[in-house]
């Protein structure tokens, strides 16, 4: 949140692999290469590092954890956040899934400018069940509600 303008209360999503491993550049390097190629010319974020992205002319915080890739945004900027975190899933699922995951965990935490969490939920998504419509039905579940 220090890197972030205080106008508006945000929402934190953070992926991870469930049968956790380490999910930074050293240990998930072709997840990172994609993501660093997707957001080229904003990026790249180095190892453990993070990147302010604009898209559609709302900024996105994306940051590197071991734990999993972990996405900021303010709540007006849903259908941007839809897009990249739809990105995001794409590009983990086949990382994950090579490394062993079978699940993942997308955690969602609304926070406000006074760091006040107001909603926490967590969503199990099993990846062996991936085709697109899938995909867009629980991504629309996790954003829009």
């Amino acid at each position: 949140m220090k890197n972030s303008p205080k106008d508006g209360d945000m929402v934190f999503l953070k992926v991870e692999p469930i049968r956790g491993f380490c999910c930074c550049s050293d240990c998930v390097p072709e997840l990172w290469t994609k993501i660093n190629n997707e957001i080229h010319p904003q990026g790249p974020i180095e190892h453990e590092g993070f990147a302010v992205l604009t898209f559609h002319n709302e900024q996105l915080i994306l940051e590197q954890h071991e734990s999993g890739p972990e996405l900021l945004a303010f709540l007006r900027a849903v259908t941007t956040m839809y897009n990249f975190l739809k990105l995001l899933f794409s590009l983990s699922i086949d990382s994950f899934i090579k490394k062993g995951a079978t699940k993942i965990n997308v955690t969602k935490r609304v926070i406000t400018t006074k760091q006040k969490i107001v909603a926490k939920e967590i969503f199990e998504i099993d990846l062996n069940n991936k085709n697109e419509e899938e995909l867009d039905k629980v991504l629309n579940k996790i954003i829009r509600k």
